[in-house]
């Protein structure tokens, strides 16, 4: 409350009648209705006429005592006077719309006077309704129930908005604890096996998706490699994905799929996850690494590939345009192949890193990350994945991101 205005020198008037509430929406309760006006007589004839309503009533002399009395109690409706000393009817209304606490006590203005203008005054300075002085009791009592359902509704939205957010904290609080979940399952940034490096950015949205990396070694000279991104969000697709990803360890490689050759791999794997009645599917790049040799073999399934780049040429994108895994039953995916040299960078991405728009809507797209990439020539691993999510950052114009977000490096020396 400002510090200009008195505090009353007593309690205000109270009065609360036996007489049974009227019926609001489906329930009964005794609202509280607050009576301004400078003019004792037309306070009791407004009180004799709202006894039969059976609420709860109290009175100010003006709006000054009307914000003292708000300040301390739990008001549903004011009908306020409009000319009164010290504080108006209007200013009184004004006071109470711009503050948070009270913005949504029902408010009617009462007047003597029925001309447009001042009623249109009246609704511009935030009244909700209006009453002549003149009123019959019907009049009155109808204005004022339909005051109090409105404040009834308002007071069920406030519950609900209430326990939405509480619902919403705790949605969040589990989808955090899930994607701090999900990151204890990444690999170790450092060193993989002697000459090849790791590091990684993972940003998982708010919605927590299905994405997901691994890098592990299988057996004494493979390194097995994949990003996949299940479709959907939520706790379901990080499960499904977690999975999944879990088939990528050394001895469930041996065992599952008893190859090490990509597009064996992918073309098992379309076999045993057709595409769900739900609509559920995935994508992924797969790369095998051979220590021995320096030979990288790979091989892709919807996934937009992966971005190598070296010392003194152009970046290239490893991977070929192909279907999701359980989108074209049958499918055979090949396997491609490169030998690595040293200095080599090899790039893995989610699509949620490039698939942001700017303010034009115009996205960032897959041919900015690669140019972003190239920028970095000379720079450590860890600041050009960091230059990467900051670009991104910086052609939304925002921190966070609408899908999970999943940046891998290797480098091999």
């Amino acid at each position: 409350m400002s510090s200009h205005l008195q505090q009353p020198a007593s309690p205000p008037t109270v009065d609360v009648l036996p007489a049974p509430a009227v019926s609001v929406g489906e329930s009964q309760r005794v609202f509280t209705i607050l009576l301004v006006d400078d003019e004792k007589l037309v306070r009791m004839v407004a009180k004799r006429r709202l006894k039969v309503l059976g609420h709860r009533l109290l009175e100010a002399e003006n709006g000054e005592e009307a914000l003292a009395i708000l300040r301390r109690e739990p008001v549903d409706l004011v009908v306020s006077d409009w000319m009164m000393p010290k504080l108006d009817g209007p200013g009184l209304c004004e006071i109470m719309k711009a503050d948070d606490a009270l913005r949504n006590i029902h408010f009617i203005l009462m007047t003597a006077l029925d001309k447009p203008d001042q009623i249109a005054e009246g609704l511009s300075r935030g009244a909700d309704d209006f009453l002549p002085k003149t009123a019959s009791e019907q009049e009155i009592a109808a204005r004022i129930n339909a005051g109090l359902r409105t404040r009834h509704l308002l007071l069920q939205l406030e519950t609900s908005n209430r326990l939405l957010t509480a619902k919403q904290a705790e949605l969040d609080a589990e989808l955090q604890t899930g994607a701090d979940f999900v990151r204890t399952l990444l690999p170790r940034i450092g060193e993989v096996v002697p000459g090849v490096n790791l590091d990684w950015r993972f940003l998982p949205s708010l919605k927590l998706g299905g994405d997901l990396f691994q890098v592990n070694k299988w057996g004494a000279d493979f390194v097995g490699m994949m990003i996949l991104d299940m479709s959907g969000h939520g706790i379901g697709a990080a499960l499904r994905a977690i999975s999944l990803s879990n088939l990528f360890q050394e001895d469930s490689v041996r065992f599952q799929f008893r190859s090490v050759d990509p597009g064996r791999i992918l073309s098992k794997l379309n076999e045993d996850y057709p595409l769900t009645d739900q609509g559920e599917y995935f994508t992924i790049w797969l790369g095998v690494y051979q220590w021995s040799t320096r030979v990288l073999r790979y091989a892709t399934a919807g996934h937009p590939g992966g971005i190598l780049i070296r010392k003194d040429e152009p970046g290239a994108v490893l991977g070929a345009k192909s279907w999701p895994i359980g989108f074209c039953p049958g499918e055979a995916f090949g396997t491609q192949e490169m030998m690595t040299q040293p200095g080599d960078r090899l790039y893995l991405f989610s699509d949620g890193i490039y698939e942001v728009l700017n303010n034009q809507e115009e996205i960032w797209g897959q041919d900015r990350l690669q140019r972003t990439l190239e920028k970095q020539r000379g720079r450590s691993m860890r600041f050009s994945l960091q230059a990467v999510v900051q670009e991104s950052q910086a052609w939304q114009q925002k921190m966070t991101f609408a899908d999970d977000v999943a940046v891998v490096g290797l480098e091999f020396h």
